[in-house]
């Protein structure tokens, strides 16, 4: 006699029927009923998805949520003390069903095909445990509300009214509700995925020629402003020095995918060019930790700095990055041209130095001025720093300033370090320059390069950097003026 098995795909259209008519019934949801039946549904739940061949890492958190927040013997709580409620029992039956038969008869999937429909299945169970749970925590929440807690001369009056002995007490509710939300909104976010039959293509990365001249522009500008200011702000500063230090990490990934492209020579950019740009990017860090938070000026931060070092990180970013990643040499190659970016660089590179003679005459200017003002504390703790490596003489910092936590005026000798680190950063910046000046730029072939419209798409971009790079130094001679 033949029997009349149903598959995978029946027995979870009847678990998600029986979930969702939860919700159908216009009367009040059962929520005693629901949070008694729920750790069985949930237990069968799990069940069914860790059957799945070969669950992929998002699917597994998945699982390990569904077993419940807390430890054994009860993840969900006490028991309930209330009948289960049919709906979820029988949804429960069916989702062990199907759990039975994966476990059967389901095998690695080998194909793409395979893998799109067990991540389907994958998907109808975490839909039914994103109804399951919802319902359940709507129904606990509105038999919260029904509960009043006791209070003097009206409890023992009215025990049916302070406490549901039959169901859930108001605490428990709350927090199995609570739980179920969370669950809930860690299943949305599951569902949320992007799938797709097969593996995606990569979509087609769009690099603007003109962001980076422009961004590296504005930026620049606005570094010269903030410099100049009649005081900087402390944290502007810093950020000016964490960008600088950023744009030469940037510069050193496109220079090297330059010189495997054979724009420069590897062995000059190996020998000369990477050595300084790793000094550089370093002493730019030790620049930046010179300006400290804790230290402040009567000038608050620029939020036109903030915005413009984030357009410079956001051009340089869509050319060196790829995902989580460094772009490989290749596909910067792709992007953008090389020659133009590396002249563009080089401009930058030599226009950091007279940043970095800016921050050198910074701390005493603004010292003798009496506008840089910082924590006793953080005084003497860069004094004890200077001392260990043997740099500081006599601690200029008072004992009661530091055990009153004041806030004094920072005196000139308290900035040795800063002006000695911008000093030698102006020295490396200097050589840096230099021997990106000796290192010829060659034109690169079109194989190495791109397509036979490169001639013409090269000379549009040296129109942009050139005009870019002429509007930065007319600006900067403006606000030097200023």
């Amino acid at each position: 006699m033949p029997v009349n098995t149903p598959t995978v795909q029946e027995l979870l259209q009847d678990a998600s029927r029986e979930v969702r008519s939860i919700m159908w019934d216009v009367t009040t949801l059962d929520g005693p009923g629901l949070a008694a039946a729920w750790p069985a549904f949930a237990a069968h739940a799990r069940d069914a998805l860790s059957a799945v061949p070969v669950p992929d890492p998002a699917t597994r958190l998945l699982i390990h949520r569904a077993a419940g927040p807390r430890y054994l013997p009860n993840r969900w709580g006490p028991p309930v003390d209330a009948e289960p409620d049919p709906h979820l029992i029988r949804a429960g039956q069916a989702l062990a069903a199907v759990a039975q038969l994966l476990r059967r008869h389901a095998s690695p999937p080998r194909s793409p095909e395979a893998r799109h429909d067990a991540d389907v299945v994958c998907r109808r169970i975490a839909e039914c445990i994103f109804v399951g749970s919802h319902a359940t925590a709507l129904g606990l929440t509105e038999h919260a509300t029904r509960l009043r807690p006791a209070r003097p001369g009206i409890a023992f009056e009215q025990p049916g009214v302070r406490l549901a002995v039959n169901g859930a007490t108001l605490a428990q509710s709350r927090r199995l509700a609570s739980e179920l939300a969370t669950l809930q909104a860690h299943t949305t976010h599951y569902l949320a995925r992007p799938t797709g039959r097969g593996p995606r293509s990569r979509p087609e990365h769009f690099v603007d020629h003109d962001r980076l001249p422009q961004a590296l522009a504005q930026w620049e500008i606005t570094a010269m402003r903030v410099l100049h200011a009649q005081p900087p702000s402390v944290r502007d500063l810093a950020g000016i020095a964490h960008s600088e230090q950023a744009l030469l990490v940037h510069a050193a990934v496109i220079l090297d995918a330059a010189a495997r492209a054979a724009v420069i020579d590897p062995r000059d950019f190996d020998h000369q060019i990477r050595p300084r740009l790793q000094d550089a990017q370093a002493t730019w860090g030790d620049v930046a930790a010179t300006w400290p938070a804790q230290m402040t000026t009567p000038m608050p931060p620029s939020l036109a700095g903030v915005e413009a070092s984030a357009q410079l990180h956001r051009a340089l970013g869509e050319i060196t990055r790829d995902g989580n990643g460094w772009a490989a040499p290749a596909l910067i190659a792709e992007r953008v041209h090389l020659v133009d970016v590396g002249e563009l660089l080089r401009d930058a590179v030599a226009a950091s130095g007279s940043r970095a003679e800016r921050f050198a005459d910074l701390p005493n200017e603004l010292t003798r001025a009496g506008h840089l003002h910082a924590p006793a504390r953080l005084l003497a703790a860069m004094e004890r720093h200077s001392s260990r490596r043997g740099t500081a003489t006599e601690s200029a910092t008072r004992t009661t300033d530091v055990a009153n936590r004041r806030i004094v005026v920072v005196r000139p000798e308290q900035t040795a370090d800063a002006t000695a680190a911008a000093c030698r950063l102006g020295r490396q910046l200097t050589s840096l320059t230099q021997a990106l000046e000796t290192i010829p730029i060659a034109k690169p072939s079109h194989a190495l390069v791109g397509p036979s419209s490169y001639m013409h798409e090269t000379t549009q971009g040296v129109q942009h950097a050139n005009r870019a790079r002429a509007m930065v130094q007319l600006t900067r001679d403006a606000a030097v003026l200023r």
